[in-house]
């Protein structure tokens, strides 16, 4: 299944805001060697019951605030995510996801292409500021990149001077390829950090 960050970021993607009240139905299909009928239904209904315990807020420039509840009553988990401009993107890149983590805001980016966790897709992010290459680790269910922690320190700076932010990420038959905007995203940094639960 899953994680709670990645799940309204797909929600977003498909389904729009969430409900305001929680489903507690038990998942059907949820269970080890199933099928991928069954898989697909099960990733349906966490997302379905996930994104009910969500709280998703507009911010400017097409940011979302999400504030996601735990189940095991810990810390919300709490982000900001953009989609990729369609016009500009390949279908396969979803977006991106700064989030709440244990040492500071951690930026991901979203396919929608599953990995295995043990891959280290090489990818380059630009701006008007230059170019950048990283390493990622395949974190979640497969769908999200983590960055290491230099690209959270370009998210705090130079990507605030720039309107959009070209993505190529390393994959098999073709590279990745997309935009994301990056209009707003002071602000939407500023309003994370301060959404930010204390550790």
């Amino acid at each position: 299944m899953k994680s709670l960050s990645l799940i309204p970021f797909i929600a977003l993607l498909l389904a729009g805001p969430a409900r305001s009240e929680p489903a507690n139905r038990p998942l059907q299909g949820c269970i080890s060697g199933a099928s991928a009928d069954q898989q697909r239904q099960c990733d349906q209904q966490a997302s379905e019951q996930l994104t009910s315990a969500s709280r998703i807020t507009a911010l400017e420039g097409g940011w979302r605030l999400v504030r996601t509840k735990n189940p095991s009553g810990g810390p919300d988990a709490v982000s900001v995510m953009h989609v990729a401009d369609s016009s500009k993107s390949d279908l396969s890149l979803a977006g991106l996801n700064l989030q709440c983590g244990q040492k500071g805001v951690e930026v991901i980016l979203v396919t929608l292409e599953r990995r295995s966790r043990a891959d280290r897709p090489k990818l380059a992010l630009s701006t008007t500021g230059g170019r950048s290459e990283f390493e990622a680790t395949v974190v979640q269910a497969g769908e999200a990149l983590l960055l290491p922690q230099t690209a959270a320190d370009l998210a705090a700076h130079d990507w605030q001077n720039s309107p959009q932010l070209s993505v190529e990420i390393e994959a098999k038959p073709a590279p990745i390829r997309g935009v994301i905007p990056l209009m707003g995203l002071a602000a939407a940094m500023k309003t994370l950090t301060a959404s930010c639960p204390i550790r």
